[in-house]
């Protein structure tokens, strides 16, 4: 008999929480209708209560600790007035789970052996939530999107929010459901300040599900321009409706460069390089040597290449 599996779509929605992994990391859990939670792993409800028990996930943060939220920096938390604590998160999460399946039928439960057998073979399984929106028209078909976290602005509250942008290359924010923008506007949108990658020296922020909190601006670290922000979502767009984007381009500029190491291509390399956002370029080659050789490139052309 020859070895087979079918892939099987589970919908759900996201729950902003902290994962506490040495330091604070905001994130949004992926809560599907089946009782899977994703969390940097795949818990069911009752691993996630001891997620939760064990301090892995955590709907609050200590005061003078730091939170670090992907695409925007890490700041310090001032002062916060939160929501949950741990017994009220998992009802909430529980709740969560039962009004995307009321009967609260066909609830996923890992068994002992597919426990064991994830930690014979040292795997981790995950369940990371894919966006997606409903296309117009008959028939139930879907686009899938990318998100990325923002600093919204609106009647002088900040809030803590995503846009998510689609294959359709429509963007939606989550502060503002229901409704969908092109590209233009929300460059725009950065232009009136209406997006920002930044605190002011002290203020509050709103976010949504789990509290509001006070962030310390003057001491924010690994600091984003809106310019580079701005940047990555246009490049986001690029990446879901399979286009090529800035990293795709300055991969090929690379190659280009190390078969043909003209000062032509070493040009075009550099424009390629900076045209890719700031805070990514790191990704730009493996997990050790990151941008590396492509800064000596750039930096330092007579020094030769280690291979």
């Amino acid at each position: 008999m020859g070895r087979v599996y079918y892939r099987h779509r589970v919908e759900g929605v996201t729950v902003p929480a902290v994962i506490h992994n040495g330091s604070y990391f905001y994130t949004n859990l992926g809560v599907y209708e089946n009782g899977i939670i994703s969390c940097w792993r795949r818990s069911d409800l009752r691993q996630f209560r001891e997620e939760l028990a064990r301090g892995w996930v955590t709907p609050s943060i200590p005061i003078g600790r730091n939170i670090s939220i992907h695409g925007l920096g890490e700041f310090p938390v001032l002062d916060a007035h939160w929501k949950y604590d741990n017994k009220s998160f998992y009802q909430y999460i529980e709740k969560t789970v039962k009004s995307l399946n009321p009967e609260m039928k066909n609830i996923y439960q890992t068994t002992q052996r597919e426990i064991d057998k994830c930690e014979e073979l040292r795997l981790r399984k995950t369940a990371e939530p894919i966006s997606y929106k409903v296309k117009s028209g008959f028939g139930y078909f879907t686009f899938d999107g990318k998100t990325s976290n923002i600093f919204y602005r609106r009647k002088d509250q900040l809030y803590l929010t995503t846009i998510t942008a689609y294959a359709d290359k429509t963007l939606e924010i989550d502060a503002e459901p229901n409704r969908s923008f092109e590209l233009e506007k929300i460059n725009e949108m950065f232009e009136q300040g209406i997006f920002t990658t930044s605190v002011r020296k002290e203020e509050w922020v709103i976010m949504e599900g789990l509290g509001e909190v006070l962030l310390g601006g003057t001491k924010q670290r690994y600091k984003l321009s809106k310019k580079e922000k701005q940047k990555e979502i246009q490049e986001l767009v690029h990446r879901v409706a399979g286009e090529k984007d800035a990293h795709d381009k300055c991969v090929w500029a690379h190659y280009a460069y190390l078969t043909d190491p003209s000062e032509f291509n070493r040009e075009a390399l550099r424009k390629a390089y900076e045209a890719v956002p700031k805070h990514e370029r790191m990704y730009l080659g493996d997990m050790d040597t990151k941008d590396a050789d492509i800064i000596r490139i750039l930096q330092y052309p007579d020094e030769k290449r280690e291979v």
